[in-house]
C-alpha cells in the first residue's frame, strides 16, 4: 500500500475517520432497520419464488413446513403455494416478507394459499425472530471496526496499520446487510455492493496481513500469490448471490481463518521478543475460539439442512463466540501496548468532555440570563440569544485553549514538559558552533525529558561527516557509530526508498525489507526509532532513538517531538557547516592577505631607475595574489634586465610557482650575460621540478646603454611591442614556454634578436590579461586596441602610457570582472 504513503499522516488519518464513519453509520442503519424498524417476522416455514412455463409469478411455494412449527398448527402443508397476506398481494419474496414484517409480535396473519386448485384462508400465528445472526455480526462488525480506526489512526505511515485497519473495514462491510442479501439483493443496492467489495477484500487482505504480520514471510512468488488472491476474489463482485456463490465465500472464509490461524501459530514460533509473543498468543487464542465457533455453525447448516430461522435461535447461541477474535485483538493491542492507542483514547476522551462542560456552561449562563431578563426585565429573547452568541463566539476559543493548557500541564506532563525542552534547545541553538555540540545538547536535552536510554546520531551526508571527524579529535562518542560499516549498511537500507519516521520494535519491522542480521543489530544498540534529518528534502541523517527506560512504547506526542528536533537539527546542522565554511574563508582570506604581502615584497622597486631609460610597471592580480610577475634587474650601472612572465594557473599554485622562476632568474642573470643563456638555464631547472600539467611564458630584455643594443628573448610569452620612427611595431620571435619540453627542444626553438637603440624609443612588455580582457559581452580588448594606444601616447610618458592603457581596459570592461591577472613594463629610451 505504498500508494497511500503520498498523503500526510493528517491526511490519512481524516481518511481513516472517514471510511470508519461511513462503515459505522452503514452497520448502525443495517442492525436498526433489521432489529428494529423491520424485524423479521416468522410462522415456522420457507418461501421460494414459483413462476410458470411462460416465467410468470404465480406465487410463493411453502417448504420446509416445521413439524409442530405455527405453520404446521395452522394446517398448512408443503407445496402449497401462498398467494396473499391479509389480502394484500405481492410479487416478490421481499415484499411478502415486508407484509409480514408489519405484523405486530405474536399475532395472527391471514394466509391465502391455493391447494389442489382451490383457495383457502388460514390464520397462523406469527412472532417476532430472535436473530441471533443479525446481532453477532453487528458486534463483529463493530469490533472490527473499533480495532482498525485505533491501530490505522495511530499509525497510518506504518504499512501493517494500513493493512489491519482496511481488513478491519472490509470485514464490517461484508457483514452489513447480510440477512438482507441473504433474501434479495436488489433491496437497497448500494448496501448490497458495499457488502460484495468489503467480501472480495477482506480474504485477500486477511492473507496479506497475516504473512506480513508479526513476521513478514519472504518467498519468491509472494508478490504473484497476493495480486493473484486480489483479483481472483474480487471478481465475486460481479456475480449475484446465490446459494452457490454464499456457500463458496463461507467456505473460502473458513479456510482463510485456518491458513491465517496456521501463519499466526508460525510467526509464534519464528518472533523472539516476549512482549510480542504474549500478544500473539493472546490473538491466537481469539482466533482459536472464532474458528471453533465457525465450525459449529457450519456444522448446524449441515444438520439442519434449513434456513437459519427455521432453527431454535438456542442453537446458534455458541456461534456469539466467534467475538473472541476482535476482543483478542482489543486485548493484544492494549494490555500490550502493541501500538500506543491508549494515550489517543484517554486524550480524546478527556478532551472531548472538556469542551462538552465548557459548551453546558454556556448554555446555562444563557439559560439563567435568557430566565433573568425574560421574568425580571423584560428584555427581547432574540436580542438575548443575539447577545449570547457573540459572547460565545468571542469568549469560547479562549477559555477553551485556557482551560486545555491547564489539563496539559496537569494531567498530560509529558506534553507540557516537551514543550519547554523545544524552547529549550531552541534557545541553545544559535549558541552551538560545531555538530559535536549539536548532538551533545540533543542528548542532554532529549534523553532526560522524552526518558530515553539512549540518542545518537547517523550522518549520511558527507560534509556533515568529514566536518564531524574534525571535530572528534580525542573524545569517543554514539556518533563514531558513523564509522561502523554494518551500522551504515542498515540506516542506508531503511532511508533508500524512504523519507519518513521508522518504529524499529518487532512489529513494524515487519514491514521493512531487512534481514536477520539488521535485526541482531537493532536489538544490540537498543534502536527503537529513527526519524530521519531532512534538508532542501535530501536525507543527511538521523536521530536513532532507543527504547524508553520505563518501557512504554512511543506516543503521539512523542513523534511530534521527534519530528520538531530533526527539523531543528537539520538547520543547525546547515548552520554549523556555514560556520565552519566562513571561519574556513576568512582563515583563507587571512592566509591569502599574508601571501600577498609576500609576493608584493618579491616585486622589485617600482621606483627603480636608470640613467637613460623612463620604466613604469603595473601588476594587477585578477585574485589577491597572482601567477603574473615582472622584474627589474640591474646588472651594472648600463645594464637592466627586464622579465614579464605568466605562471599558468592562479592562486597559491601559480604564485608558488612564480617564486621559483623568480628566484631563479634573479640567480642565473648573475652568472649569464644574454637573455637566451639566462632563460636555457632555468628551463633546465624548472623542467624538473614544475608540474607536468604547468608551464611559464617569459619574455626577457637586457637593456645595455654602453652598447646602445637590446636583446630580446621570448620563451612563449606575448610578443614585444616597440615604436621605431613613429610607427608601432611587433616583434615575432620563436620560442616556447619554460617547463614544456626539455633543454634539446626549448633551446633549439629559443630565438634572441639584438636591436639598437635609439631616443624616443617606446618598449610596452606586457601579459595577456591585457589584451584578452573582457567586458559583459565577452569581448576582448584586443591587440590592435593596444597599438592604437600606444601610437596615440607615443610621445608622452612611461607613467602616462600606462595609464591610458589602465584607464582604456577599465572603461571596456565596465562592469566584467577581470578575468586574468594584468602585468605590464613599459621602457622609453629617453636622452
Amino acid at each position: 500500500m505504498k500508494f497511500l504513503n503520498i498523503f500526510k499522516e493528517s491526511t490519512l488519518r481524516y481518511i481513516f475517520l472517514i471510511l470508519t464513519f461511513i462503515a459505522l453509520i452503514l452497520s448502525i442503519y443495517n442492525f436498526t432497520d433489521l432489529a428494529l424498524i423491520n424485524r423479521m417476522t416468522n410462522d415456522d416455514c420457507l418461501w421460494t419464488e414459483h413462476f410458470d412455463e411462460n416465467k410468470l409469478f404465480d406465487g410463493l411455494e411453502i417448504t420446509n413446513v416445521v413439524p409442530g412449527g405455527n405453520a404446521d398448527k395452522a394446517g398448512i402443508k408443503n407445496n402449497d403455494m401462498l398467494i396473499a397476506i391479509d389480502g394484500k398481494q405481492f410479487k416478490t419474496t421481499w415484499e411478502a416478507q415486508g407484509i409480514l414484517n408489519s405484523k405486530e409480535n405474536k399475532s395472527y396473519a391471514e394466509y391465502s394459499i391455493i391447494r389442489n386448485g382451490s383457495i383457502n384462508k388460514v390464520n397462523i400465528y406469527v412472532y417476532k425472530f430472535f436473530n441471533v445472526f443479525l446481532i453477532t455480526n453487528f458486534l463483529l462488525g463493530v469490533g472490527f471496526l473499533l480495532n482498525g480506526i485505533l491501530v490505522g489512526y495511530s499509525r497510518p505511515k506504518i504499512l501493517t496499520s494500513q493493512l489491519f485497519f482496511f481488513l478491519c473495514l472490509s470485514v464490517c462491510l461484508s457483514l452489513v446487510g447480510l440477512e438482507m442479501t441473504a433474501y434479495n439483493f436488489s433491496y437497497i443496492n448500494y448496501l448490497a455492493y458495499l457488502k460484495g467489495i468489503g467480501s472480495a477484500l477482506a480474504l485477500p487482505l486477511f492473507l496479506h496481513f497475516f504473512l506480513t504480520f508479526p513476521y513478514r514471510y519472504e518467498f519468491k512468488l509472494r508478490r504473484s500469490l497476493l495480486i493473484t488472491v486480489y483479483v481472483l476474489s474480487s471478481l465475486v463482485i460481479f456475480f449475484k448471490p446465490t446459494s452457490l456463490t454464499y456457500a463458496f465465500q463461507l467456505s473460502f472464509t473458513v479456510f482463510f481463518n485456518i491458513i491465517g490461524a496456521f501463519l499466526l501459530i508460525f510467526s509464534y514460533e519464528k518472533i523472539k521478543d516476549e512482549s510480542l509473543k504474549k500478544s500473539v498468543k493472546t490473538m491466537i487464542k481469539g482466533y482459536a475460539i472464532g474458528i471453533i465457533s465457525i465450525l459449529y455453525l457450519v456444522g448446524i447448516t449441515v444438520y439442519f439442512q434449513r434456513a437459519n430461522f427455521l432453527i431454535n435461535p438456542f442453537w446458534y447461541l455458541p456461534m456469539i463466540l466467534i467475538l473472541a477474535i476482535p476482543i483478542s485483538m482489543g486485548i493484544a493491542i492494549f494490555k500490550y501496548r502493541i501500538l500506543d492507542t491508549e494515550f489517543i483514547i484517554k486524550r480524546s476522551l478527556v478532551f472531548g468532555i472538556l469542551t462538552t462542560l465548557i459548551a453546558g456552561f454556556y448554555l446555562l449562563l444563557v439559560y439563567i440570563a435568557d430566565s433573568i431578563f425574560d421574568k425580571y426585565i423584560g428584555f427581547n429573547k432574540k436580542l438575548i440569544t443575539f447577545g449570547a452568541i457573540i459572547v460565545i463566539t468571542f469568549t469560547f476559543d479562549f477559555f477553551n485553549k485556557k482551560i486545555r493548557a491547564f489539563v496539559d500541564k496537569q494531567f498530560y506532563k509529558n506534553r507540557y514538559d516537551y514543550r519547554k525542552a523545544l524552547l529549550s534547545f531552541s534557545g541553545e541553538l544559535p549558541k552551538i558552533l560545531t555538530i559535536y555540540e549539536l548532538i551533545l545538547s540533543l542528548k542532554k536535552n532529549i534523553t532526560e525529558i522524552a526518558g530515553i536510554k539512549n540518542l545518537s546520531v547517523w550522518i549520511r551526508d558527507e560534509r556533515y561527516a568529514e566536518l564531524l571527524r574534525k571535530e572528534l579529535t580525542e573524545t569517543k562518542t554514539e556518533v563514531q557509530k558513523n564509522l561502523d560499516s554494518d551500522y551504515t549498511v542498515l540506516m542506508e537500507k531503511l532511508y533508500k526508498n524512504n523519507s519518513e519516521l521508522v518504529f524499529l520494535n518487532t512489529i513494524e519491522s515487519a514491514d521493512l525489507e531487512i534481514t536477520e542480521k539488521d535485526l541482531e543489530l537493532i536489538k544490540a544498540v537498543d534502536l527503537n526509532v529513527t526519524v530521519p534529518i531532512i534538508l532542501k528534502n535530501n536525507i543527511v541523517g538521523s536521530l536513532n532513538f532507543s527504547s524508553k527506560r520505563s518501557g512504554n512504547p512511543y506516543s503521539e506526542e512523542d513523534v511530534d517531538l521527534m519530528k520538531t528536533i530533526a527539523s531543528q537539527t537539520a538547520i543547525s546542522l546547515e548552520s554549523s557547516r556555514l560556520k565552519n565554511e566562513e571561519y574556513e574563508k576568512q582563515k583563507i582570506d587571512e592566509e591569502m592577505l599574508v601571501a600577498e604581502r609576500i609576493q608584493n615584497d618579491q616585486m622589485p622597486d617600482k621606483n627603480t631607475t636608470m640613467s637613460g631609460l623612463d620604466i613604469s610597471v603595473l601588476s594587477q592580480p585578477a585574485r589577491t595574489i597572482g601567477g603574473d610577475f615582472y622584474d627589474l634587474i640591474k646588472l651594472d650601472e648600463n645594464r637592466i634586465l627586464v622579465v614579464v612572465a605568466d605562471v599558468s594557473g592562479k592562486g597559491i599554485p601559480a604564485a608558488l610557482n612564480m617564486a621559483k622562476v623568480q628566484a631563479m632568474l634573479r640567480f642565473a642573470a648573475k652568472i649569464f650575460d644574454s637573455p637566451a643563456a639566462i632563460l636555457k638555464s632555468v628551463n633546465k631547472q624548472i623542467f624538473r621540478r614544475i608540474e607536468k600539467k604547468s608551464f611559464v611564458t617569459v619574455i626577457a630584455a637586457l637593456f645595455d646603454l654602453e652598447k646602445k643594443t637590446v636583446k630580446i628573448c621570448r620563451a612563449g610569452h606575448n610578443p614585444l611591442l616597440y615604436s621605431t620612427n613613429g610607427v608601432i611595431e611587433t616583434l615575432n620571435n620563436k620560442g616556447i614556454g619554460l617547463g614544456l619540453d626539455n633543454a634539446k627542444l626549448f633551446d633549439t626553438n629559443l630565438e634572441e634578436i639584438e636591436m639598437p637603440l635609439n631616443d624616443e624609443n617606446l618598449y610596452l612588455f606586457y601579459s595577456d590579461g591585457l589584451t584578452e580582457a573582457m567586458n559583459e559581452s565577452k569581448n576582448e580588448f584586443g591587440l590592435d586596441n593596444v597599438k592604437s594606444l600606444l601610437s596615440k601616447f607615443r610621445h608622452f610618458s612611461s607613467t602616462e602610457i600606462r595609464d591610458a592603457l589602465v584607464k582604456n581596459v577599465s572603461e571596456f570592461r565596465r562592469t566584467a570582472i577581470q578575468n586574468d591577472d594584468i602585468t605590464l613594463v613599459a621602457v622609453k629610451v629617453c636622452a
